[in-house]
């Protein structure tokens, strides 16, 4: 009851956390409209374009007539070239880099390169909040981190998983919906401090998130070394060996220790998550504990594998309506994922039977690729086939691919369960059978020891208990 309460109870370290991530919300949105107030043209671009080295524009928030149109890509400004990849300093501004100043830009515009005289404006209060309203209705599956962080933190204020899920749910939620509104072209030529401070609050991942999420697997639900060893060694180090290497990168200008950074942390992220479950299943540690980490595991294993499935697609994919199709379709749930699965687990309130869902997601996973595997290659023999005989191709083809897809679906689906589950779910496959065996054996066993032996093992592999123990009452003579 103790431990319970003091869960639920908001101590000094709590206070402390919470004033700590509103000071870094702040932060976020002071650099933003610092930025969003620079001389500036009035257009944003997207965070993943502009990071890459791409600078189109997407979205004017100026209340100014303009001469850029959407779509367009600077190349340059004034003559100076821009960035074409990640940017490691910030560029010298032109001399007429001011409000009202007139400078000269470079532009792709419909597969033609033209030059754009642009006059310079700053934004008023209403054009920055239309900035960040820009970002902030953008993918709003993201805001289930910061809320799903406040919620469990709100409830669990003790609980040290609570403090990590929000600090990691707010540094996610409020960079990608409120700094990245700072995506524009000003940034490029912002002041020294200015653009620095740009630059370590979008290297979250590298000194906040990622740390915290690592630190989070080796709390939760069991700690795990090295803090069970150094508790109070192991976050310093955490969070204090990435901050400094983004510093390092800052300062050389090389991209080499950030890069070293996020390639260590996301290797530690699948070593913390598998130490874990291997930990809480070779221990026999209580059901709800199981629960808990399989709850982790899944969240894990859906978010990055989604992501996964996203980049692959859009990098063979061909069509790219297809790929913002299937971006919008997977997005919501890849996103919501961890955050739910992680409040889930920390909550631990009437958990449900996750090793069901476990299951369902790896059968139709399977079914999936296998379906997709089948029908590519369907398409590809079939369409080489006809093409060598023919020298055409044919749109038939394809609806005898999609047939034979619908053909194959339900005998398929049924050995993918079987298959899975006799793999990876054997104590619980076919536990009618398991019995109607035992009855079997009780039927004809006449030798008590090895009656209760199968008594036994039938009771663990049906029910999973603990302990099992069989009492037998002696008979009188």
């Amino acid at each position: 009851m103790k431990s319970s309460y003091k869960e639920r109870s908001f101590d000094r370290g709590a206070w402390l956390l919470l004033a700590g991530v509103i000071a870094f919300v702040l932060i976020v949105m002071g650099n933003t409209i610092t930025i969003l107030r620079l001389p500036g043209d009035g257009w944003q671009m997207d965070y993943n374009d502009r990071d890459a080295g791409n600078h189109l524009l997407r979205n004017f928030v100026g209340a100014w007539e303009t001469p850029l149109q959407w779509g367009d890509v600077v190349t340059a400004v004034d003559g100076q070239p821009l960035p074409t990849a990640v940017q490691l300093f910030p560029l010298t501004p032109p001399v007429n880099l001011v409000e009202g100043g007139a400078v000269n830009y470079t532009v792709q515009r419909a597969g033609n390169t033209m030059d754009v005289p642009v006059t310079l404006h700053r934004l008023n209060l209403a054009g920055i909040l239309r900035g960040m309203a820009f970002t902030m209705r953008s993918e709003l599956a993201q805001w289930s981190w910061v809320l799903a962080g406040l919620l469990i933190f709100w409830l669990r204020p003790g609980n040290r998983a609570a403090r990590l899920l929000l600090i990691a749910g707010t540094s996610f939620a409020i960079v990608n919906k409120v700094g990245w509104a700072a995506t524009t072209i000003s940034l490029d030529f912002a002041p020294l401090s200015t653009w620095s401070a740009n630059f370590l609050i979008n290297f979250f991942w590298g000194w906040v998130f990622f740390p915290s999420l690592i630190l989070l697997l080796l709390t939760f639900p069991l700690t795990l070394w090295p803090l069970t060893r150094f508790p109070r060694l192991t976050p310093a180090l955490m969070y204090g060996v990435p901050f400094a290497l983004s510093l390092a990168t800052l300062l050389t200008g090389e991209a080499a220790p950030a890069t070293a950074v996020l390639v260590s942390e996301a290797a530690l992220i699948f070593a913390a998550a598998g130490t874990a479950v291997v930990q809480v299943y070779r221990q026999k540690q209580n059901r709800v504990v199981r629960a808990q980490v399989s709850w982790v595991a899944l969240g894990i294993a859906v978010s990055i594998g989604g992501t996964l499935v996203s980049y692959l697609w859009q990098w063979f994919s061909q069509s790219p309506n297809v790929d913002n199709t299937l971006t919008a379709i997977i997005s919501w749930p890849v996103t919501l994922a961890l955050p739910v699965c992680l409040s889930i687990a920390i909550l631990r309130y009437r958990l449900f039977d996750i090793e069901v869902i476990i299951r369902k997601t790896l059968q139709y996973a399977v079914l999936t690729g296998l379906l997709a595997l089948v029908y590519f290659g369907l398409i590809v023999l079939l369409q080489t086939l006809f093409g060598r005989a023919t020298g055409e191709q044919s749109p038939v083809i394809i609806v005898v691919s999609t047939l034979a897809i619908a053909a194959l679906f339900t005998p398929l689906r049924r050995r993918v369960q079987d298959g899975i589950d006799r793999r990876f779910f054997r104590q619980k496959y076919d536990a009618q059978q398991v019995l109607a065996d035992f009855a079997r054996t009780a039927r004809d066993e006449t030798d008590l020891d090895e009656l209760l032996a199968e008594l036994e093992r039938v009771v663990g592999e049906t029910m999973q208990p603990e302990r099992v123990s069989v009492w037998l009452k002696e008979t009188r003579r």
